[in-house]
């Protein structure tokens, strides 16, 4: 009766533990995970550039201006220092400087007919920002992978600590009916004594299994990003195998970085353009200080440049990018042959992973019924514990095995996944 109860609270403890799935970890380390929260924090830093783009190449510029220049001449006739020189003062010309310059202005300026530059720092935008996009889903990717490989490991230890567990339940069981074959004089005392040992050494087992079982818990919370000492359940999971993709979305990436290199160029090239701008302003602007309160006014005009001549810079940077274009296209071909290597290979591990898997169903099958015909002899006497004990542990190395090959076979699936992306 006491076996039963001791039973009962064991198996209501495992119960008690939460359950959690795969889908639960990986939102929270898509959430917690710093990489791609600073690529989402690149998305609001380059939106509010397209901003800054447009005030800067589009948009009015208005400031204000002063400025005061005294220009004092020496030895003049009519005193040692004035800013109003005769013919025997020294100083600067008095036709570049006339004395002096008051000056208090209000100033626009606006570009205009800059429309390529604007479209092509628009464009700049449009591809960082398809990057960081693009660099999101990778890290969500990479975590994916990791995340689940944590998860099915984790998995495994759990089901190796329950499978120890329900094999002491069943120790104990066989510890009863030896139990009462002893009474009765149809079994020794060494051989019950053998099993009680046998029991103690599984439950040693058991609390390794366990502890294995809650490090890897620890790890997998660390991974995703949170702190948690809690034990939970995880919930089994059987991933598919996806189809083959015929074009990958991991070349995105190479794409990405030809369009940025191109449209460095095309920023570049558009200094080249004439270069137009519109001006006016508004205030004081005089050379003297008689009658400046007469010098306010205003004055608009439109400034124009167009390059001539740079020692062929627009050639030079034209073959840069072209061999820049082309250095990426280089590792986006050696890129697809790993990409095919590996899930070529993937797949052939996945079969035969699949192939072992089948043939430990199999054996575990045959030893079920092995099992039993051994039960039935221990009971009548024509097997030993030792005999008993060492089919026993055989049968739980098969059954471990089994949950290792099905947990490899799981995460060679996962391997495979991650490169058919």
């Amino acid at each position: 009766m006491k076996y039963i109860i001791f039973v009962s609270v064991l198996f209501t403890t495992i119960n008690l533990f939460a359950q959690r799935s795969l889908g639960y970890y990986l939102n929270e380390a898509y959430q917690n995970n710093p990489a791609i929260n600073e690529q989402q924090n690149f998305i609001r830093i380059n939106s509010l550039q397209r901003d800054l783009d447009y005030a800067q190449t589009s948009g009015f510029q208005m400031y204000l201006s002063a400025n005061y220049l005294f220009v004092p001449y020496f030895n003049n006739s009519s005193g040692i220092i004035t800013s109003n020189p005769d013919q025997n003062a020294i100083g600067y010309d008095i036709g570049l400087t006339n004395g002096g310059l008051y000056s208090a202005q209000f100033n626009i300026e606006k570009n205009i007919f800059n429309g390529a530059l604007s479209d092509a720092l628009t464009k700049q935008r449009l591809i960082a920002e398809n990057s960081a996009n693009n660099n999101i889903e990778l890290l969500k990717r990479d975590l994916r992978k990791q995340v689940t490989e944590q998860y099915l490991q984790t998995f495994l230890s759990y089901q190796v600590y329950k499978m120890s567990d329900e094999l002491i339940s069943y120790l104990n069981d066989q510890l009863k009916i030896l139990g009462e074959l002893v009474e009765s004089g149809m079994a020794k005392q060494s051989e019950y004594l053998l099993l009680s040992v046998e029991i103690e050494n599984q439950k040693i087992a058991a609390n390794d299994y366990f502890s294995q079982f809650r490090s890897n818990l620890s790890d997998l919370n660390t991974l995703c990003g949170f702190k948690d000492s809690s034990v939970v359940e995880l919930e089994p999971i059987a991933l598919e195998l996806q189809n083959e993709k015929l074009s990958s979305e991991l070349l995105k990436k190479f794409e990405l970085d030809s369009l940025a290199i191109e449209n460095q160029q095309q920023i570049f090239e558009t200094k080249y353009q004439p270069q137009i701008s519109l001006f006016f302003n508004t205030g004081l602007n005089a050379v003297e200080l008689n009658n400046i309160q007469r010098k306010f006014g205003l004055s608009a005009g439109v400034n124009f440049s167009l390059p001539i001549f740079d020692g062929s810079q627009r050639s030079i940077t034209q073959q840069q990018t072209k061999v820049s274009i082309e250095s990426i296209n280089n590792y986006k071909y050696n890129f697809q042959i790993v990409l095919d290597n590996q899930r070529n290979n993937s797949l052939k591990k996945i079969e035969s992973l699949k192939t072992n898997l089948n043939n430990l169903t199999k054996q575990i099958e045959s030893y079920n019924t092995i099992i039993k015909i051994s039960e039935r002899e221990l009971q009548q006497g024509q097997l030993s514990m030792i005999e008993y004990l060492t089919i026993l542990k055989n049968f739980s190395d098969f059954k471990k095995n089994k949950i290792t090959a099905e947990t490899n076979y799981q995460l060679e699936i996962n391997n495979f996944n991650y490169w058919n992306y």
